[in-house]
């Protein structure tokens, strides 16, 4: 019994040390070096440093590559500007050479004669050489740059103002070096930069519908029909009331046989201008065409108290068409109110006043178209012919 509690006792001393030895390894694995930590970390703060920087630097080399460029071809530029002007400045010279500059000379003898000639641009140097009777002195003269030549090739240039000629009679007997003169000019040479300034400005409605009406009427010459219609179109868009161009448009659709286009255009025309007898005049027209007599006449008829020979005119044919002669009556009248001293009205108002039945009142006018002596031969006899008739 004793050995077997010894056992046992040994038994229990070893349990708990196996169950310490089989924890530490579990314990082991979980933690984490807080070094290893730190150093990784480190380690990628620095990569990502390092790539910033390298990122930043060809950003930066890639902007001063593109300043170089920007540089070198403003440098460019400048460069053929200069060539430009020194050819317009040479240009100038010659030019200047062969136009006459008024001289203006200053004596004084007693005086030195002092230079001051201002310039306010850069200017190319000449010299003029003056010569007394035993020495001679050299002037610099400066050169206002030429205007800028236009593009119609047309160059005005503004000569050069000569530099004062100074005569002098006294001699030196000394050396030219020796003595000097002041040389006083009369008149300062100004220089202003020539600008030349570009405005868009928006044209008015009038000056854009006359341009339409320009490059219609170009089109038309060129036989370009569908072209000019639809700046036609775009003119009356621009200026409805302009009776002339809708006129113009509705020829073009009556050509084409496009009826109904142009009796809309008409109609749009007279509502807006219910007085526009030329607007009248084609709508009734495009009706005679198509036979539609009464439509024509409608049209005519809200002007028949017009005082216009040729409306009144086409009134009374268009009435007699419509066989409505009371309205062919109504024309006539007005065509004798306005022209007493025409036989042909009072013809025409006999010859409807026959149709009608009206014998004494055709006779009557009949009678006055006679007395008016400027019918035709043929009209003359046709009278006396119904004169006749009616007599009997």
């Amino acid at each position: 019994m004793s050995v077997i509690n010894q056992m046992l006792k040994d038994l229990e001393q070893r349990s708990p040390e196996s169950n310490g030895l089989a924890v530490q390894p579990a314990n082991t694995n979980l933690p984490h070096s807080p070094i290893k930590i730190v150093g990784i970390t480190a380690f990628l703060m620095l990569i990502i440093c390092f790539a910033s920087f390298y990122v930043w630097q060809l950003i930066t080399e890639n902007k001063v590559l593109r300043a170089g460029q920007k540089t070198s071809e403003l440098n460019s530029a400048q460069q053929s500007s200069q060539v430009k002007v020194a050819q317009n400045v040479s240009h100038a010279q010659s030019v200047s050479e062969n136009i006459p500059a008024p001289v203006y000379a200053k004596i004084n003898t007693n005086k030195v004669v002092t230079a001051k000639l201002k310039q306010a641009v850069e200017f190319a140097p000449a010299t003029v050489l003056r010569q007394s009777k035993n020495h001679a002195v050299k002037i610099t003269e400066p050169q206002v740059p030429p205007k800028q030549i236009k593009k119609n090739n047309i160059s005005r240039v503004t000569p050069t103002k000569k530099a004062q000629v100074i005569s002098d009679d006294h001699k030196h007997s000394g050396s030219v070096t020796s003595h000097s003169h002041d040389i006083t000019s009369t008149e300062k040479v100004k220089a202003t930069a020539n600008r030349m300034s570009v405005s868009r400005r928006q044209l008015s409605a009038d000056e854009l519908a006359k341009q339409k009406l320009v490059l219609a009427e170009k089109a038309l010459a060129a036989n370009q029909i569908s072209k000019a219609e639809k700046l036609l179109e775009d003119a009356i868009i621009i200026k409805p009331g302009d009776s002339q161009t809708r006129k113009k448009l509705a020829a073009l659709w009556f050509g084409r046989q496009a009826y109904q286009d142009a009796v809309n255009l008409l109609s749009q025309g007279i509502s807006l201008n219910s007085k526009d007898s030329g607007l009248r005049e084609m709508k009734a027209r495009i009706y005679l065409k198509q036979g539609l007599f009464t439509a024509a006449l409608d049209s005519l008829k809200p002007l028949a108290q017009l005082k216009n020979e040729q409306y009144q005119i086409m009134l009374a044919n268009t009435a007699q068409q419509a066989e409505q002669n009371e309205v062919a009556v109504q024309a006539y009248e007005v065509l004798i109110a306005m022209q007493p001293d025409k036989g042909r009205w009072y013809l025409g108002l006999a010859v409807l006043y026959d149709k009608n039945s009206q014998f004494y009142l055709a006779t009557v006018a009949y009678k006055k178209a006679l007395t008016k002596n400027d019918l035709s031969v043929s009209s003359e006899q046709f009278v006396e012919q119904r004169l006749q008739a009616i007599g009997q």
